[in-house]
């Protein structure tokens, strides 16, 4: 029997240490922060930046809207990301088309996190699910089976909702027809399903950007400028680098989003009261 090398054994060991905590579905966090469109594999820096700041807070938990890494599949540039991230925070991914584009980069992921696709994470009365836009064959849809298990998922009481997702629903400048909007019947459908169902925000990446909108009573967040090259031209157009802070009071959560020289760029707050699905 061919023996095993030490190197390929802490290879593995390092793997399963980093992923664990992704691991579990649901927590007592309290806060959290989101980032979006790393880039690993062409940019470290501003993930690396960004992550120490995040860890200055006492945050120990990120949502990530997607592209983390630049070459879907690359085992090298998921390996990076993970050694950058190392064993805190638990980091949510919600999957972009830079880290998965076929059957084989999703196995890729899969087999390295030990997560599936999209999935919910309970923090109390927070609902925090992670959709996937990028499962092969349905790329810009919420359909089919995701989309039923969505509206179960949906259909449970909690006071707060967030929803995470790599394309946006109603992109701001840059993707427009290339996101959710391509196929606008299912995107509508979607829409009216959070409103149904109280959903309080909805967090994208994809465009390399900060943009906040107000739809049906919903805040419609893009996030994607966590080191990959930006899109917008202008910083009134969101064209700055960015991670954001969710940090929970007593009257719900408020929202602060900081630039790469700790500036806060935009606040705002959630507020709710208890909902059944």
């Amino acid at each position: 029997m061919k023996p095993v090398s030490n190197t390929r054994v802490i290879v593995v060991l390092v793997v399963l240490l980093l992923f664990f905590p992704l691991l579990g579905y649901s927590a007592d966090h309290r806060s959290f922060a989101i980032i979006g469109d790393t880039g690993i594999g062409v940019n470290d820096l501003h993930y690396r930046t960004f992550l120490q700041k995040i860890e200055s807070e006492g945050i120990d938990l990120i949502v990530h809207t997607g592209d983390v890494i630049d070459k879907p599949g690359s085992q090298g540039e998921w390996k990076r990301f993970l050694e950058i991230t190392g064993n805190k925070p638990t980091v949510l991914i919600s999957l972009g088309n830079h880290d998965i584009n076929t059957v084989k980069s999703l196995k890729v992921y899969e087999n390295l996190t030990g997560r599936t696709p999209y999935f919910t994470f309970a923090m109390n009365d927070t609902q925090v699910i992670v959709l996937c836009t990028e499962l092969p064959g349905e790329w810009s849809r919420i359909t089919g089976k995701q989309l039923a298990w969505l509206s179960a998922e949906l259909a449970k009481p909690f006071r707060y909702r967030f929803v995470f997702l790599h394309r946006p629903l109603f992109p701001a400048i840059y993707y427009m027809g290339a996101s959710l909007d391509k196929f606008e019947q299912d995107r509508n459908l979607l829409h009216a399903l959070f409103i149904r169902h109280h959903v309080n925000m909805v967090v994208a990446g994809h465009e390399h950007l900060y943009n906040r909108t107000i739809r049906d009573g919903i805040a419609y967040v893009i996030s994607g400028g966590g080191g990959a090259r930006l899109h917008a031209f202008t910083e009134e157009q969101g064209g700055f680098f960015h991670y954001v802070i969710a940090k929970r009071n007593k009257e719900g959560y408020v929202l602060r989003v900081y630039d790469f020289e700790g500036k806060v760029r935009d606040e705002f707050e959630i507020k709710n009261e208890v909902r059944n699905g």
